[in-house]
């Protein structure tokens, strides 16, 4: 007689715990008429800094329920401001807790995110200095991702089948599943190519372009993303500047991707984005604590908008000029 499997259920104290009520809690997209769920990954970061949160309201405020702990968000926002976070971690943090418990987040006072104070891939850290940060750790990671520059967890995900062309016939590296759950084709130079595909011939096994292991380091890969958009935005501005009808054609291929991106997104359940020429003409000009930093690095004081939009589109996954400018271009 074949033995029968105990289902475990959670204990009645675990049932009322305030770290159970939190997870189980659904969490909308942002957008309530998308069709579309969030991405398990997303989920599981908000849920993370949820629980942090109510295990600080727990200690603080002897909360026992959501309901409770929702009164102390803004509590808990100058507690983080007090303990020395950043105004982009808070962000980070209180954004979460916010899609978690449904409270909308403008209604939180917080301090205001600031480029300049964006200290990642700035300056050097005491990470630089380890053993296991340098090229000689994963030459082979290492020399793919300063061409490349996608993210971290992006490299686990790529196949031996993920060397593609675009409908340009610009060699891409596929991204299956990048950001948000989104598709997107990273291009490559062409001179590029030869050292891609070398690769690509000789991936980790069948199954994956990388292995776990190679991927055991502390190398900044987003440092070599950052460079990469460097390089890539100094190339597209000397295409647009020197070659004659280049800057038309890069704003078709724009377009292409762009109307592209908002059938996907309309047939999601999201809104579509709305083309403005606004988006290429002129010159995107920096302000502020950006223009500071700018200066005190002696950086250009403004960009050209197309050239920094087939940046973020080709090499980023972003279409937000600030994003580019503020996260890549300015990371000194």
């Amino acid at each position: 007689m074949s033995k029968k499997h105990k289902v475990k259920h959670p204990k009645r104290k675990q049932l009322g715990s305030l770290k159970y009520q939190i997870s189980q809690l659904r969490v909308e997209p942002s957008d309530q008429k998308s069709k579309k769920p969030m991405p398990v990954s997303t989920v599981k970061q908000y849920k993370k800094h949820t629980q942090e949160f109510g295990a600080w309201c727990k200690e603080r405020y002897k909360c026992k329920t959501v309901n409770a702990c929702k009164k102390h968000i803004q509590d808990y926002s100058d507690y983080l401001r007090a303990s020395g976070k950043s105004a982009s971690t808070i962000h980070t943090y209180l954004a979460g807790v916010c899609r978690v418990l449904d409270v909308p987040l403008d209604t939180i006072n917080k301090p205001i995110r600031v480029v300049a104070d964006n200290t990642r891939s700035r300056g050097t850290k005491a990470v630089d200095e380890r053993k296991d940060s340098g090229r000689e750790v994963s030459p082979r990671l290492y020399d793919f991702a300063s061409i490349v520059g996608i993210r971290r967890n992006e490299y686990l995900h790529l196949t031996p089948d993920d060397l593609v062309f675009d409908d340009f016939a610009h060699p891409c590296v596929l991204v299956r599943k990048g950001k948000g759950g989104k598709r997107q084709l990273q291009r490559i130079l062409p001179d590029e190519l030869p050292a891609i595909k070398a690769v690509f011939d000789n991936p980790a096994n069948e199954e994956h372009l990388f292995s776990r292991d190679e991927l055991k380091n502390k190398i900044d890969l987003h440092h070599l993303r950052a460079l990469r958009a460097q390089k890539m935005y100094r190339y597209y501005l000397d295409r647009i500047e020197t070659e004659t009808g280049y800057r038309a054609q890069l704003i078709s291929e724009i377009r292409h991707i762009w109307e592209q991106d908002d059938e996907a997104r309309k047939s999601n359940g999201y809104r579509a984005k709305r083309w403005s020429d606004m988006k290429v003409a002129g010159n995107y000009v920096l302000r502020g604590n950006n223009r500071k930093l700018a200066q005190k690095h002696g950086l250009p004081m403004k960009y050209d908008r197309l050239a920094l939009l087939a940046v973020s589109i080709f090499h980023l996954s972003h279409w937000r000029h600030d994003v580019t400018v503020a996260n890549y271009l300015l990371a000194v």
